[in-house]
């Protein structure tokens, strides 16, 4: 019997991902509603912060458990129970590099208290957060840089996001990056175009898949996963339940052992699927 659904966000819970919309199709929404009451757990992981549970709960009228920052937090029931930070020397490090570097970048701080901080707070990234916390999708966004914030709070955070203008910028900052921070142990990957997402090692999706498993007393085969992009190969590679959005890349589909166009497929193999 599968218990859990473990569902991406953007690109997948919200269609539309430029820009993400926070809208949620209407039949997707009574899907899940018709899930949870079957008793089947609805938990989102995603690269946005845990909190992000408390604004999809608003939109979906259930109860919504987070695997946030990729992995980086775990939280069962309102309660954080796994965070993963990343070293300070690591965060000095990068910013020390956006000081130095030719490249038009900016870097995103995220800590387990969905603080959201930017060394540089202007720009079409920082305006993008904006709007995310005008539609309360975070709840955090400090409006100074990190230099003047860090005087403040010293509280860890558990990821980065390098923000990039093109493709090519990314790919070619990416290069400077690994070269710059060869000293320092870090996972990192791709996570769109324009982003670069820096976590402590080891730690995805997929790790907060175990977590959230071990926590909740489940077997892996009790757990059904959907998402459409490389962070979500991870999760993928943890259960045979795996599902990936057929509008994502060859390489990310090839992962999963489904294909699926919306959510609500994945929750009609679940239903059917505790049937037998």
């Amino acid at each position: 019997m599968i218990k859990c659904l473990v569902s991406d966000v953007d690109g997948t819970l919200f269609l539309d991902v430029d820009p993400p919309t926070g809208i949620i199709e209407n039949t997707t929404i009574q899907r899940i509603q018709e899930l949870t009451k079957s008793g089947v757990r609805f938990v989102m992981a995603s690269g946005r912060d845990h909190l992000t549970a408390h604004y999809l709960e608003s939109k979906l009228n259930v109860k919504v458990d987070g695997i946030g920052q990729n992995g980086g937090v775990v939280m069962i029931d309102n309660e954080v129970l796994v965070s993963f930070p990343i070293e300070e020397t690591l965060v000095k490090a990068l910013h020390t590099l956006y000081q130095k570097t030719n490249f038009d970048v900016n870097i995103l701080f995220i800590d387990d208290r969905g603080h959201h901080v930017f060394v540089r707070p202007s720009g079409w990234m920082y305006d993008l957060f904006q709007t995310m916390l005008t539609r309360k999708e975070i709840t955090h966004l400090y409006e100074h840089d990190i230099h003047q914030y860090r005087k403040a709070d010293n509280h860890p955070f558990v990821k980065a996001v390098v923000t990039c203008n093109t493709q090519e910028e990314r790919d070619a900052f990416t290069q400077e990056m690994v070269e710059y921070l060869s000293d320092y142990s870090y996972d990192w990957f791709y996570s769109s175009p324009q982003y670069i997402e820096i976590m402590s090692k080891n730690v995805n999706k997929g790790t907060g898949v175990l977590h959230l498993a071990k926590v909740l007393n489940l077997k892996l085969d009790e757990i059904a996963v959907v998402g459409d992009s490389y962070n979500d190969i991870s999760m993928f590679k943890v259960t045979p339940h795996s599902f990936a959005m057929d509008h994502g890349d060859a390489l990310v589909r090839a992962e999963a052992n489904y294909e699926v166009s919306k959510v609500d497929e994945v929750i009609d193999y679940i239903l059917k699927y505790n049937q037998l």
